[in-house]
């Protein structure tokens, strides 16, 4: 491994003279084959958390400490590391409501992490949470969500282990499908083959599993949950 621009080589016992470097000696050193191998693997299912977004639809996403948790499993404890770049920003601006004309005071904070693995390009992203109380708690919540939310940002950059497939806004299929597999996994825990939990998705709700919409998915992945952490129940699944 190159820690230069130049390595010594020798010939016939001379002198060693400097060896041109190739482009990705000074790009990439290479990640050990023991963390390739680990980002190469599909996310766990049982990691990712759902919450309601606009107009009623469902996004999965990663928690902040889901995310640190992966980066110590798979970098190691030590093997990695984040900074601000700069000073956390608060930003304010106005939004006019085009039927009332109603003007709304928008505050929000913004933050850019750097997260730094041996190995590898550094990876940055920028983090941004809005302001929902104006009071001291409100402000640090604001401040550590956006921090929290650069480096989640930063991490996406290593893959699907940190949540690089559930982004962005066309993400509602490999949404609805990571509930569909939820629910099946939630099944088997109560003791349940996955036929038998599409016959009881399809009695309590009329409908196949796989046409379900996201919010019927959301109902039932909420209910079974539930029920399993209230009771341990080995009842067939329903429905809420």
């Amino acid at each position: 491994m190159n820690n230069g621009t130049t390595a010594l080589v020798s010939r016939n016992g001379s002198n060693p003279e400097p060896a041109p470097v190739e482009e990705h000696d000074l790009l990439w050193d290479g990640l050990p084959p023991v963390v390739t191998q680990k980002l190469s693997q599909p996310l766990d299912e049982d990691l990712v958390s759902y919450r309601k977004g606009r107009k009623g639809r469902t996004f999965a996403y990663l928690e902040g400490h889901a995310a640190i948790d992966q980066a110590n499993r798979i970098f190691g404890f030590g093997g990695w590391g984040y900074e601000l770049t700069g000073p956390v920003e608060l930003h304010e601006s106005e939004q006019v409501d085009a039927k009332t004309g109603e003007t709304t005071r928008i505050r929000a904070y913004s933050a850019t992490v750097r997260v730094t693995v041996p190995g590898s390009p550094p990876r940055t992203d920028v983090g941004f949470v809005a302001l929902v109380e104006d009071t001291i708690e409100g402000h640090e919540m604001a401040i550590k969500g956006a921090v929290t939310d650069a480096l989640k940002r930063a991490l996406r950059g290593y893959g699907a282990q940190f949540g690089n497939s559930l982004a962005g806004d066309g993400a509602g299929g490999d949404v609805a499908s990571g509930l569909r597999r939820t629910i099946l996994e939630l099944g088997r825990k109560q003791g349940f083959e996955e036929m038998q939990v599409r016959d009881a998705v399809r009695q309590r709700t009329g409908e196949e599993l796989d046409d379900l919409p996201v919010s019927g998915l959301t109902t039932l992945v909420e209910a079974m949950a539930n029920k399993l952490q209230d009771s341990g129940s080995e009842e067939e699944p329903k429905a809420a």
